[in-house]
């Protein structure tokens, strides 16, 4: 069960007088942070300071990197559940590749000799008989990928039940505020891979804002949901200003 937020937040790093940035919400989330998830919490810092005081190259994907990581691994530290259990893709796709050569099917994509295909669309293409032991992988594969992926909305609920285990209750009504939680962090997750943009394509004041929104319902949840019940609404209605 994670810590509830006390005084003198403790860090690798004390900020200087000169870093105004760290205002004390940040310092109170980072301390919180450092004592329930501290990889996650020297990830936080990270960006802090990619945002107020280095702007380094390619900073906007480093920021969301380290948000998506927060998203997606404190509701497993906050609520001592793990969300999904890990896929052995290679071990599985490693198995799966020997079985479909050993059956004479080859590894770079390509079809058969035995099946002929003909170049024009509007001829219909013949079906591959696959044999059944290659199915079986295939299927269980498939079925474990899906079993073992928690959807972005029941992790979210684990993080929001986690922080105040009396959410439980309320689930109905933590619905649409969890929903508004993922939209802040999506924005940030688009911005994870690189798809030739560049800093000076994104809008730091939209930067800043939507970072600035995912810290501020972060701070709202760790200090107890129902005290600030109305102040995460005032900050998640901000996602659609």
């Amino acid at each position: 069960m994670f810590e509830a937020y006390k005084p003198n937040p403790e860090s690798s790093h004390l900020p200087t007088q000169s870093e105004i940035f760290w205002n004390p919400a940040r310092l109170e989330l980072r301390a919180w942070l450092h004592r329930n998830a501290p990889s996650l919490a020297e990830l936080y810092e990270g960006a802090v300071r990619l945002i107020f005081e280095m702007p380094l190259p390619g900073r906007v994907r480093f920021i969301s990197h380290a948000v998506r990581e927060i998203r997606n691994r404190l509701p497993d530290a906050i609520s001592g559940i793990k969300g999904g259990e890990n896929l052995q893709y290679k071990n599985r796709l490693d198995n799966l590749a020997k079985v479909w050569q050993r059956h004479g099917y080859r590894l770079d994509g390509s079809f058969p000799d035995t099946i002929s295909f003909s170049q024009q669309e509007t001829v219909p293409q013949p079906d591959i008989n696959v044999p059944n032991i290659l199915f079986r992988l295939i299927a269980d594969l498939i079925r474990d990928h899906t079993n073992t992926r928690e959807k972005p909305l029941e992790a979210a609920i684990r993080l929001f039940e986690g922080c105040a285990p009396e959410n439980q209750q309320i689930r109905d009504t933590l619905r649409p505020r969890v929903q508004q939680w993922l939209e802040i962090t999506d924005w940030f997750m688009h911005q994870t891979h690189d798809s030739g943009t560049i800093d000076a394509n994104c809008d730091e004041s939209e930067l800043r804002r939507k970072f600035e929104l995912f810290e501020n319902t972060l701070v709202a949840l760790i200090r107890g949901f129902f005290v600030t019940l109305e102040e995460i609404d005032e900050i998640l209605e901000d996602t659609n200003s």
